[in-house]
């Protein structure tokens, strides 16, 4: 998450840029070209918010669902293969004979 909040940070930085270059060129031409470039910037800096803002939510959602597993007093070995698949890992394979 880390990777993408730098990504756009330089998104937003790259759109201001375009902006200041489309408003101080005397070239019709380059301004139109600049300014359609701050626009795709500033689209692609959207789609990746809306992406943080959904994994966000999802990341809450599994966070609530861990804890209630681990208050659980119920079966401790159901509770385990619960949280390995929340946690997107694969359940031991060597169990105890018998379970």
């Amino acid at each position: 998450m880390k990777d993408l909040k730098l990504y756009l940070d330089k998104l937003h930085a790259d759109a201001e840029h375009c902006i200041t270059i489309s408003q101080t060129t005397l070239n019709d031409k380059k301004r139109e070209v600049f300014e359609v470039l701050a626009t795709t910037y500033r689209k692609l800096a959207s789609d990746i918010e809306a992406v943080m803002a959904t994994n966000a939510i999802l990341d809450e959602e599994r966070d609530k669902r861990l804890i209630g597993l681990l208050g659980k007093d119920e079966n401790p070995a159901e509770s385990i293969d619960e949280i390995t698949r929340l946690l997107g890992q694969a359940p031991d394979e060597s169990k105890p004979p018998g379970k």
